[in-house]
């Protein structure tokens, strides 16, 4: 690949993560985001319920951020994913949340 096709792949991409109205960056619809939010509040509880921690010990969370910090569906401004819209510095922390593109 040669620096113009990156480039171009590069640009592609963020204006499919850009609203092109506002040219803010492109969240899951409300529905689809408390359905994810649901979904994680689920298996938190229910991993909970097993007698597992909620919370992730400070070094997974630590590597989960550097793994979203990393990640082209990352808003560093809002630190949130514009995947499955949640706020990164909270999620990373609950020790049965999953990264939405299996990452993490």
């Amino acid at each position: 690949m040669n620096k113009n096709t990156i480039k171009n792949a590069i640009e592609s991409n963020r204006r499919k993560l850009l609203n092109p109205q506002t040219n803010q960056p492109k969240y899951p619809t409300i529905t689809k985001m408390v359905k994810n939010f649901g979904s994680d509040v689920l298996k938190n509880v229910q991993s909970v319920a097993a007698g597992n921690p909620l919370k992730s010990e400070e070094a997974e969370a630590s590597r989960r951020k550097s793994i979203c910090e990393k990640c082209e569906f990352y808003n560093k401004n809002q630190e949130r994913c514009l995947k499955c819209g949640c706020f990164m510095a909270v999620k990373v922390y609950l020790k049965a949340s999953s990264c939405p593109i299996n990452k993490w």
